[in-house]
Parts: C-alpha cells; sequence; structure tokens
C-alpha cells in the first residue's frame, strides 16, 4: 500500500470498567484491499507456482492455491498499526501499555474490510485532597561535635601512610604475598599471584582466605584451605575445595598524621585547625539540610499517594518495569558488554532483577499519578519556558543545540516532559505547605486550609 495514502476507517470506543479500554477499529474495503496488495507485492518473491516464473504468479492464483487468507496476516500488519494510532488520536486516548490483545472481529474480506477490537488500560482517574499540611520528621541540621569529629578521623585515615610494622598482622593491615593455588594438588588457572598487596579485612578473596593469615609474621608460609563459593564465576571451582600457598612478604599499617594546625594546612586551604573545623560544621551542615529536604520530599510523597483514591491498572506497573529494563540494558551495553552476559556472570536472571524492582516501580507510578492529581487540582500549567528550561536540565544541552532539540520533540514525549514539570510543581506545592513535627502525624483526607490562603499560594506557583 502506498505511504501516501492514509487507511480510510472508523472507531469508537467504550469503557468497559475502572480504566480499561474497548477500541474497536472498522477499516473500509478500499483500505483492505491495499493492504492485501501491499502484502501481495512484499511476498510474490517467495512463491514459485508451475507455469509461472518465481514471483510473477498473479494474486488470485496465489490466493486459489493457498487459500484467500493467504495475505491476511500480514496485510493487517501493514494497515492496523496506522489505524490504530490515528484511532487513540482522534478520540484522545492514551494506553499505559501495549494492548492488552487485539483481536479480529467477524471474517474480513475485500468487500466487507476488517474490524478489529483492542483492549488497553488508559491512565487512572485519580481523587486527592488533605494534601495542604501533611507532616514530616524534622532532622537536626547543624552540625555537632561528634559529626565534626567524625569529618576529621575520616580526612586523617585518608592522609595516613602506611609503614611496615614487625609485629603479627591483624585485620585493617595490608600483607604483601605470593600465593599458589592448588585444587587436587594441581595449580589452577588464575589462582596465583606475585607481590600482591591484600588488605586483611577487605573480603577481597574467598571467604576464610584473609582469616588465616591474621596472627602470621613476615616470613611466614601459610598454607590457607578455603571452599569456593557455589555461586563463583568459574564453574570449574564453584563449590570446590581448594588449597594455597602463600608466602609473607611484608606487612603494612596505617600511621595516622595528628590533628592539629600542620594537619590543617596539608589538607585544607586553611592556616589552623580552628578555621579548618569551621569549614567542616559549614559543610556539614550544608550536607545535611541538603539530605533534610530529600528526606522531607521523599516522607512527603510516600504520604500523598497513601491519600490518593485510585485503582491503578497492572499494566502501568509493567510499563514502568520495562522501561527499568530498557535503562538498565542501555547501562550494561554502555560498558561493552552484552546483558546475557551480564545476568549469566552476576547469577541473575531478568525475572530475578524484575522482581526485585517492583517496589519501585509501584511507588514511581502511585506517586506521579498522586502529583498529577493535585497538579490538576490546583490548576498548574507549564510555560513553554519552563518546558524548555526541563529539557535542557535532561539532556544537558542549552542554546542552539537545544533550540533545534525543542523543536523535534514528538508529541507522545512532549507530554511525558509536561508531565514531569508539573509534577515537580506540585511536590514544590505540597513541600511549601509541609509541617516539620517530632513524629509524622497521619493526614486527615478531608483536611483543607483556608480559601484566602489556598488561592494566594496557588498564584504564586502558578
Amino acid at each position: 500500500m502506498s505511504k501516501s495514502k492514509k487507511v480510510q476507517f472508523t472507531s469508537e470506543y467504550e469503557k468497559l470498567e475502572k480504566s480499561k479500554i474497548k477500541l474497536t477499529i472498522s477499516i473500509s474495503p478500499e483500505s483492505f484491499r491495499e493492504g492485501l496488495q501491499a502484502a501481495y507485492a512484499k511476498n510474490r518473491q517467495y512463491f514459485d507456482l508451475p507455469g509461472f516464473r518465481k514471483g510473477k504468479a498473479p494474486r488470485k492464483i496465489i490466493e486459489q492455491m493457498y487459500g484467500r487468507e493467504i495475505f491476511h496476516e500480514d496485510a493487517v500488519s501493514i494497515i492496523l498499526p496506522d489505524a490504530y494510532e490515528q484511532a487513540l488520536e482522534q478520540h484522545d486516548l492514551e494506553p499505559v501499555y501495549k494492548p492488552e490483545e487485539i483481536t479480529p472481529e467477524g471474517d474480513m474480506s475485500e468487500t466487507a474490510g476488517a474490524v478489529f477490537n483492542a483492549i488497553f488500560y488508559t491512565r487512572p482517574e485519580v481523587n486527592i485532597d488533605g494534601y495542604y499540611g501533611l507532616t514530616y520528621p524534622k532532622m537536626e541540621t547543624e552540625a555537632t561535635e561528634s559529626d565534626i569529629q567524625e569529618a576529621l578521623r575520616a580526612e586523617q585515615e585518608k592522609n595516613a601512610r602506611q609503614i611496615s610494622v614487625e609485629r603479627p598482622a591483624q585485620l585493617g593491615d595490608t600483607t604483601t604475598i605470593n600465593f599458589t593455588g592448588y585444587q587436587d594438588g594441581e595449580p589452577f588457572e588464575g589462582g596465583a599471584g606475585q607481590d600482591f598487596d591484600l588488605k586483611l579485612g577487605s573480603n577481597q578473596f574467598i571467604p576464610g582466605f584473609e582469616d588465616q593469615l591474621v596472627g602470621r609474621e613476615v616470613g611466614d608460609d601459610v598454607k590457607v584451605e578455603v571452599t569456593f563459593p557455589e555461586e563463583y564465576g568459574h564453574e570449574a571451582l564453584a563449590g570446590k575445595p581448594a588449597v594455597f600457598e602463600v608466602e609473607i612478604l611484608d606487612i603494612k599499617a596505617n600511621e595516622l598524621p595528628e590533628i592539629n594546625d600542620e594537619f590543617a594546612q596539608d589538607v585544607s586551604e586553611f592556616e589552623s585547625l580552628a578555621e579548618y573545623r569551621d569549614d567542616l560544621a559549614k559543610k556539614i551542615t550544608e550536607r545535611k539540610t541538603s539530605q533534610q529536604d530529600s528526606n522531607k520530599r521523599m516522607h512527603l510523597l510516600q504520604t500523598l499517594y497513601q491519600i490518593a483514591e485510585m485503582e491503578v491498572p497492572d499494566a502501568m506497573y509493567q510499563a514502568r518495569l520495562d522501561d527499568s529494563w530498557d535503562s538498565f540494558k542501555r547501562q550494561v551495553e554502555s560498558h561493552g558488554m552484552d546483558v546475557e552476559s551480564y545476568l549469566r556472570f552476576s547469577n541473575l536472571t531478568e525475572e530475578a532483577m524484575r522482581a526485585s524492582w517492583q517496589g519501585q516501580a509501584k511507588f514511581d507510578v502511585d506517586s506521579q499519578l498522586a502529583l498529577e492529581a493535585v497538579a490538576v487540582k490546583e490548576g498548574m500549567t507549564a510555560s513553554d519556558e519552563e518546558f524548555k528550561e526541563h529539557l535542557g536540565v535532561m539532556t544537558g544541552m542549552e542554546g542552539d543545540e537545544l533550540d533545534k532539540l525543542l523543536e523535534n520533540v514528538a508529541p507522545a514525549r512532549r507530554k511525558d516532559l509536561t508531565r514531569d514539570v508539573l509534577c515537580k510543581k506540585a511536590l514544590d506545592f505540597i513541600t511549601e505547605k509541609a509541617i516539620a513535627v517530632d513524629e509524622p502525624i497521619a493526614p486527615i483526607v478531608d483536611q483543607v486550609a483556608e480559601p484566602d490562603v489556598i488561592e494566594g499560594e496557588a498564584e504564586e506557583v502558578e
């Protein structure tokens, strides 16, 4: 069928239950005939009939020999996708996932055309109230003396130097070793190393290996007996016992610098420890304030979707899991590995990973629907400038590059990004009205603020 010709069809839909939709699409006889002809043109090269050169047999002859339905499936695959997309647009329907099913209704023919029923889900209706004055647990944001001491110790350990010690090895020490691994008395591939630095307690080696070096001294030859984990990546070694002959060449321990003015000068731009402590206190306060804001928003989101009245179709969660899987695959492939290999080496399956993401998928979907409902109720809109700013943040683009991208954003993608903008505005809105308390209070669904306060603050958000 020529791409210049649009599919002729009629369509209607009905709500079956909740957000479940049945969309009926009736393809005109003319468009169905065009689909059949396109399917014939696509497939005739594969037919070799007596009396005709391969690929030259007329369509009617092929249909007589193989049945009149021989091209129906391909004809449908050619004409139905366009009709389906156009019908969705006509009725302003937005499926949240691929159709649950698309089935023909009755017979299809050149004289009658074809009728199809598509069953899918749309976004559910959401009723929400009580989002003014939600409570969240307050958190101390000022830097305490304990916080400052912890930061100083961390910097002290970061600037420690290693010195060789003449004593038995302890957890936390770094041992320099030669080692050779044996299985059934024979060395195995990848089981040997020379002048290898191993920090005891780092769990870098097989469980039990590092513990058997504790208490040993430089010059000791140690026979380390271990059993490889059942899930070990090398199948020939998984679950098998092994013996390592280990020679301890050196033992190093961390020597911590003294915390004083000289220390402050070495690790910062400050001349005194007092100045350095003040700077640490400032940064800790900033970090804790940022963490408080993050915790606050997360708590409010968790509370918000619980007070929303909605029946979310499982299809929405499935769509979110698909997005997570696609994102995961891109991440793995960006590191030069195919997903199948990664799963095999990690002893994982796609099903197990999807199952582990289900809680997050539910949170993502439910909280977004709740925020969208707040945005609708408050009459929020996303301006062109806000949309452009969000797109720039998402892509890291700016200037002419961003303007060019803006012109080519697909309508469906624009709708998704606009929702993102509105959700952010809605979250900012409820965050501004939230109240910090020692212990969060369960929200009251019919809780409202005074009308003049609501109107004033809603105008600020817009």
